[in-house]
């Protein structure tokens, strides 16, 4: 074997070696331009035909800078003209390296023109041909009939000519492209002129056609893509919904800038012709927020006789939601829904909760914060759908609070003052004051606490009933003393994989609460409602209604024991139990309008439960049991199953009831949901919430999810109750999305993870 090595005059060093016997070296350029493999789908190894999985040598490791090494089995080297070379060729300049058969290197030019299975591998490129011809030293040249890769993402296909005119930028002809890492890819797109800039990872295409399983599926005259993960312009996955008004969408996403973006959708269905929805979301260092418009320039199947400015048939939705830093101490919030007419969600809705949507709220307000001291002031509407179920408008509100950093055992005095107006049309309005003043104190240690709490509350109410002017007022104290013991051990438990240590913990909780009575019949009810004892967090709450148009009177002591278990090495809760009752010494006279005096002098009993059964199954429950009846009122199960197979399954039980201690229940429902693979690719979804006392479904899912290395799809199929509590859609959500194109859409993922506890992570 020889082997010599020739320093020419200029700075680039070459390296040059001929060798009688070729050994092909398994190796990689450096691991700045290395190709890392895509975990997308379930893949298993891959291997297909394209320069991807190629072998190909180097002549070296770790080139010298900007050195050129030529290898081959034969050959003739030229300093100052073209050196030609033949067998097992290998041309490797910093991260670029040729195989060819034969080739010839001009050192003048930097030119390298190659025949005979062809290989180039330079940084995010590599091409497989049967001829090239390539500059060195500025990344220029052509290559014919090639099969190629580019990107981070592994992107790759064919084309019949390729131009190099930069580093990093490059103009394919005739050509295919995909990055299903696959043999026979699942899709493509074929285009007569595809760019691709390597600098900033975005690839362009014109007279594109979207080809699925070799069937052309979509054509767009233009058409852009990522090759890398980040956020680009361009046309997101279709989005299809078939039911009574079935539909196709295409989403376009604008990558503004870095800080902001848009989405605009088109939508063309059945019913409603041709929807457009739009989205624009925005954060800077002082703001941050998004702007949401939704309209249909003509609906067909509506003709509100009021009308719009733009027509009888146009129909719109916004929603925008905007926070701004004013300055350290002082922020502004601003949030407003609106719909062209009351019927929009019951027409275009796709769940019972947003088609049941009976008001939408306007609310603007700025906050002031100079510890202790808060001061807000707020305006807040609403636009009524139905009016049987209408809350009040604030015009204005007004907020203070007093709140000082006190220490732990340290006198502490808190104060809360509120004027609101409130407005609403065919009903009572005015203005109400409301000003609470308390002073608490602690004593104790890790063992045990006690808490004395004493407030005084005054309300101030200047009404108008439309038929003159009143004024109510009131001023009550209420007393509290709230107190607990802490016992703990420690208990250690040995396992096969060791010792584990944890510690048990002991909570008597009491909490006394003394308010006296005072007659509010005749006082308005502007924004309160009962509270019952639906769990043990609520036990130790002086107010048994929320608002401050009633003040309840109490004369009544909680009583809750509670016990945990720790992991001590990582503090994680692994258990968790409680049972609590209340004890009343007096009738609860106050009451909503409607309401009946509550004599029952012990509530019904409260038990919770929480934690883990072992590593896949977590259990969490609370109930109410009526000691007198022998039976549960208000119960609340919830068993959840997840393991490392991707199965998910979720059980929730509920029973409510309108009343403490009453036996006929408001309502009862059960819903069932899981995620239960059926091979690799294939898995089962679904969901579905049964109302027991009516024995009707109120809403339910099935579908099936597929996934691979190359696409994902989801076909979901959904009904549930419409508002009018009679009759039922069924919408069916078709998407998918293809490795490396676009994102999904909101449709049928949206309602998975909102219905399947757990599929976040599936």
């Amino acid at each position: 074997m020889n082997f010599f090595s020739l320093k020419l005059l200029s700075p680039i060093l070459l390296v040059v070696s001929f060798t009688a016997i070729h050994a092909e070296i398994e190796t990689s350029i450096d691991d700045d331009t290395k190709q890392k493999p895509t975990d997308w789908g379930r893949c298993s190894a891959l291997k297909h035909s394209h320069a991807t999985s190629k072998q190909y040598s180097t002549a070296t490791q770790q080139p010298y800078p900007d050195a050129i090494y030529l290898e081959a089995d034969t050959g003739i080297i030229r300093p100052e003209a073209a050196s030609t070379l033949q067998g097992h060729i290998i041309i490797q300049k910093n991260g670029t390296v040729f195989n060819a058969d034969r080739a010839s290197f001009d050192k003048n030019s930097h030119i390298v023109t190659a025949n005979g299975n062809v290989i180039l591998i330079a940084p995010e490129l590599e091409f497989k041909t049967q001829s090239i011809k390539y500059n060195l030293k500025n990344h220029t040249g052509t290559v014919k009939q090639a099969e190629y890769k580019v990107g981070k993402l592994d992107a790759r296909g064919e084309s019949q000519e390729i131009e190099l005119i930069s580093q990093d930028e490059i103009k394919l002809k005739q050509a295919t492209f995909t990055s299903c890492p696959t043999p026979n890819p699942s899709w493509y797109i074929k285009s007569s002129e595809i760019n691709i800039n390597k600098k900033t990872q975005q690839g362009s295409a014109k007279n594109v056609t979207f080809n699925i399983k070799g069937v052309p599926v979509f054509y767009f005259p233009k058409y852009s893509f990522p090759l890398n993960d980040n956020r680009k312009y361009g046309f997101l996955t279709p989005r299809v919904r078939i039911q009574s008004n079935t539909g196709i969408s295409l989403p376009y996403y604008f990558n503004l800038a870095p800080n902001y973006d848009a989405t605009v959708t088109t939508t063309l269905n059945e019913r409603q012709g041709l929807m457009f929805d739009s989205e624009f979301r925005y954060i800077t260092p002082l703001h941050k927020g998004f702007f949401e418009y939704d309209f249909i320039p003509e609906d067909k199947s509506f003709d509100d006789t009021s009308g719009s400015a733009f027509g009888k048939k146009y129909r719109d939705y916004f929603k925008l939601e905007h926070h701004t830093i004013l300055s350290k101490n002082t922020k502004i919030n601003f949030n407003a829904e609106g719909v062209s007419d009351k019927d929009y969600f019951d027409d275009l809705s796709d769940s019972l909760e947003t088609s049941a949507r009976s008001s939408l709220q306007r609310r603007l307000e700025i906050i002031h914060k100079n510890k202790p001291w808060t001061l807000s002031a707020a305006v807040e509407d609403y636009q009524i759908l139905d009016t049987d179920d209408s809350p009040y408008s604030r015009l204005p509100e007004l907020k203070l609070s007093y709140k000082p950093k006190t220490a732990p055992k340290k006198l502490k005095m808190e104060m809360d003052i509120e004027l609101v107006n409130f407005d609403k049309s065919n009903d009572v309005t005015g203005t109400r004051l409301d000003a609470k003043v308390s002073v608490s104190k602690k004593w104790g240690n890790d063992a045990w606490f006690i808490k004395p709490t004493l407030s005084l509350q005054s309300t101030l109410y200047t009404l108008n009933k439309n038929i003159g002017e009143s004024t109510l007022n009131r001023t009550l104290p209420t007393f509290t003393l709230d107190s607990g013991l802490f016992f703990d051990r420690d208990i250690t438990i040995h396992k096969k994989l060791g010792i584990k240590h944890y510690t048990q913990t002991l909570e008597p909780h009491l909490f006394y609460s003394y308010t006296p009575f005072k007659d509010q019949s005749n006082f308005p009810v502007f924004d309160t409602a009962k509270t019952d004892y639906s769990a043990s967090t609520q036990l130790f709450s002086e107010n048994r209604f929320t608002g401050k148009d009633r003040i309840a009177d109490t004369n009544r002591l909680t009583f809750v024991v509670s016990s945990r278990l720790q992991d001590r090495e990582n503090g994680k809760e692994l258990f968790k139990a409680s049972i609590g009752q209340v004890f009343n010494f007096n009738n609860r006279r106050v009451t909503l309008p409607g309401g009946t005096i509550q004599t029952g002098k012990k509530s019904d009993l409260i038990l919770e439960l929480s934690g883990p059964i072992n590593d896949n199954f977590r259990v969490t429950t609370s109930a109410l049991w009526n000691l007198d009846k022998k039976r549960i009122t208000n119960t609340e199960l919830r068993l959840n199953y997840q393991d490392d197979k991707r199965r998910i399954a979720n059980i929730s039980y509920r029973k409510l009831n309108t009343e403490l201690n009453m036996t006929d229940s408001e309502s009862t429902q059960l819903t069932l949901s899981g995620a239960l693979p059926l091979n690799d690719k294939w898995s089962f979804v679904g969901s579905i919430e049964r109302d027991l006392e009516n024995k009707r479904n109120l809403e339910s899912l099935v579908g099936f999810e597929y996934q691979d290395c190359c696409w994902k799809t989801r076909i979901v199929a959904k009904r549930y109750l419409s508002s009018d509590n009679v009759n039922y859609e069924t919408p069916i959500f078709i998407e998918f999305e293809l490795k490396g194109i676009g994102g999904l859409g909101n449709g049928a993922r949206r309602e998975l993870k909102d219905k399947i506890y757990g599929y976040d992570d599936y």
